[in-house]
């Protein structure tokens, strides 16, 4: 079966480096500009009232990796969107030095500034605060608690960590199986299938992109999602407690693929 080729954020940078070009990157949290707060998604699935990651725990030899790593897997587990966001790192950067094969929306735009979403197909999308913010309220908050399959129940479920590259172009992707459903629709959820990649820029650990879809979508494209996505590899999380309900726990050991290139 096919799998996606996924350009990482790292090896994206290191590429547009290499042709002389610099992409502007703010600081997570650095998301100004930001006229009007988003429509609330209301929550549907239990939250949990305590943290169960910490950066011991992390299968990652970088603690500052670890530490906003934990705080990504909590923030995930609580249903926190804002604090997801608050970890994100905005980007700015010219459609001549990108592929638009990668950036479908180079075809019509000069520059893409803003956060970056990916799919299973490997295309990248750039979209400004509101959108992002909107998009997070979605992916993070509309847990559906009715729903549930093979993999258990709906709450987010931690994988793991899967890391791509080496040295200073190392990134790390956060693997989650999650249950989401619309919460004004009567239609039935779907298990979803997703990860945060961090990177490092200046020093720092955030979120350079987001790559999510439905299980079944990741299907058409790997032979078995949960130990291709990103790059493979997926190292549990040590010590962390299961994941809201008993039937996640059970399907957690099986490590998940990678969405970029080792």
């Amino acid at each position: 079966m096919r799998r996606p080729v996924l350009l990482p954020l790292v090896a994206l940078a290191v590429s547009l480096a290499a042709c002389g070009y610099q992409p502007e990157i703010e600081r997570p949290g650095a998301a100004t500009g930001v006229s009007s707060a988003p429509a609330p998604v209301a929550t549907t699935g239990p939250i949990s009232t305590a943290p169960t990651f910490t950066p011991d725990g992390c299968p990652v030899g970088d603690p500052a990796f670890c530490e906003e790593a934990a705080f990504l897997a909590n923030a995930l587990v609580v249903s926190d969107a804002d604090a997801v966001f608050d970890l994100s790192r905005r980007v700015s950067m010219n459609c001549a030095d990108l592929e638009r094969d990668v950036f479908p929306q180079c075809e019509d735009k000069g520059t893409l500034k803003g956060y970056v979403v990916g799919d299973y197909r490997g295309y990248l999308i750039v979209t400004g605060p509101v959108d992002y913010r909107r998009t997070l309220g979605f992916y993070v908050e509309a847990v559906d608690d009715e729903y549930s399959d093979e993999f258990g129940g709906a709450q987010m479920q931690i994988l793991g960590v899967s890391t791509c590259g080496k040295g200073s172009d190392t990134s790390y992707h956060l693997v989650y199986l999650v249950g989401l459903g619309d919460p004004t629709s009567t239609l039935p959820g779907a298990r979803f299938l997703g990860t945060y990649e961090l990177t490092k820029e200046d020093g720092s650990w955030a979120i350079g992109a987001t790559y999510v879809g439905l299980y079944t979508d990741w299907q058409l494209v790997l032979d078995d999602p949960l130990t291709q996505i990103a790059c493979g590899d997926i190292q549990p999380w040590v010590g962390a407690t299961p994941n809201l309900n008993p039937a996640q726990s059970e399907s957690q050991p099986t490590p998940i693929p990678a969405t970029g290139s080792t």
